[in-house]
């Protein structure tokens, strides 16, 4: 069997050790080593997302998905949002909230495009919106939006700026405090590179005074029964609402120990670093990027190939030992596919990559030159060898 490499969207490449943490038979989660774990995982958690104290950290069971789904708790019956989307799961937004009894309007961008900051400002500025939703970076072409300049920009609008966090947060710069962004959330499986099975989000003193308000949430992803129990552990104590994810937050646990290792500084650079050797060489090889320029993520990358089919593409790398997304964006599914750069990546990652995606297209009647594609990312990485180290 071929040894394979992760490179999907998430689950992100592994690293051993903070996967195998992950194994604690006969730990549950009342004991002592579980609320040590879990208060150092909310506590980190706030410094990746450049969250003060005043700030209130959440780890709940499920995934990104129940992080977004769990914000409904802020908003009040009949709440006016606006869901800014640039592809699939910015759409997701749209999904959740017509689950409940609020109003929302929704701004697109076309694949490989974003909704610019004036478009938000001037839909906002028209109407009397409560909330805005946006995706920092779109998992499904790797769009990656200005989050300080919007940020900035429509807080005079509306009472929660809500970020979706899920494809960057651990990847790319978030200051959560400075930017006065009300929620941020993510995902323990994508660039902080943990195990699945949990949503994390960090919520400002103004999205919890709005807790108080009466409840148009569900039962296990209402916040409100969670608040006190994280509040417990941060202190130094424990509690229980629902059974939590009890391996996936001492894989939380570790990872954030690395990332303290490591430094935020350092792994937005390994990230950015690793990102632009990636998208170097899939352009040496003649092949294009999804995202236009000024929007390139360090952490998603959409890669357009033409006159292949897309499946067969995925199945004859998996078998050469990398395992890539398939496209999801309906205006472009049958013309891409995804690659996850994030969480533990390193250069030999990406140099493996290169060399599968140029065997696998040239079994599929493409005529790549051999070594395009590495030498293209090798020479970034020479440029920049202090930054590409974990």
């Amino acid at each position: 069997m071929v040894s394979r490499i992760l490179l999907h969207v998430g689950p992100s490449v592994a690293n051993y050790g903070v996967q195998s943490s992950a194994v604690v038979p006969n730990i549950g989660f009342a004991s002592p080593e579980f609320n040590r774990a879990m208060k150092y995982s909310l506590e980190q958690f706030r410094l990746v997302t450049g969250a003060d104290e005043t700030y209130m950290p959440f780890i709940i069971p499920g995934g990104g998905t129940a992080a977004m789904e769990s914000i409904v708790s802020f908003l009040a019956k009949d709440s006016n949002i606006l869901i800014v989307t640039n592809g699939v799961f910015g759409d997701r937004w749209e999904g959740i909230l017509s689950r409940y009894p609020v109003k929302f309007k929704v701004l697109r961008a076309q694949a490989g495009k974003a909704v610019t900051t004036s478009q938000i400002v001037s839909e906002l500025s028209g109407g009397n919106f409560d909330a805005v939703t946006i995706t920092q970076v779109e998992t499904s072409t790797g769009v990656r939006m200005p989050m300080k300049e919007i940020a900035e920009a429509v807080r005079p609008y509306v009472k929660l700026i809500i970020v979706d966090g899920v494809a960057s947060i651990g990847g790319e710069r978030m200051n959560a405090s400075q930017w006065d962004i009300d929620v941020c959330l993510t995902a323990s499986q994508k660039a902080i590179g943990a195990q699945t099975g949990a949503g994390l989000l960090v919520a400002s003193r103004r999205a919890m005074e709005m807790l108080q308000q009466p409840s148009i949430s569900g039962y296990l992803l209402d916040l409100r029964n969670w608040h006190k129990i994280m509040e417990n552990f941060l202190s130094g104590g424990g509690g229980y609402f629902a059974t939590p994810p009890i391996g996936t937050i001492f894989s939380l646990a570790e990872s954030f120990s690395r990332i303290e290792e490591e430094t935020m500084d350092a792994r937005i650079s390994r990230h950015r670093t690793c990102s632009e050797a990636f998208r170097k060489g899939v352009m040496e090889m003649g092949l294009d990027i999804v995202a236009l320029e000024n929007l390139r993520s360090n952490t998603v990358t959409g890669v357009y190939i033409e006159n292949v089919d897309i499946q067969k593409f995925i199945r004859t790398a998996m078998d050469r030992g990398v395992e890539f997304g398939a496209g999801v964006h309906p205006e472009i599914k049958d013309r891409y596919f995804r690659v996850g750069h994030m969480g533990w990546v390193e250069p030999s990652h990406i140099i493996k990559a290169l060399n599968v995606i140029g065997q696998s297209l040239n079994a599929l009647g493409y005529n790549i030159e051999k070594d395009s594609g590495t030498l293209a990312a090798k020479a970034v990485f020479d440029r920049y060898p202090e930054k590409v180290q974990q």
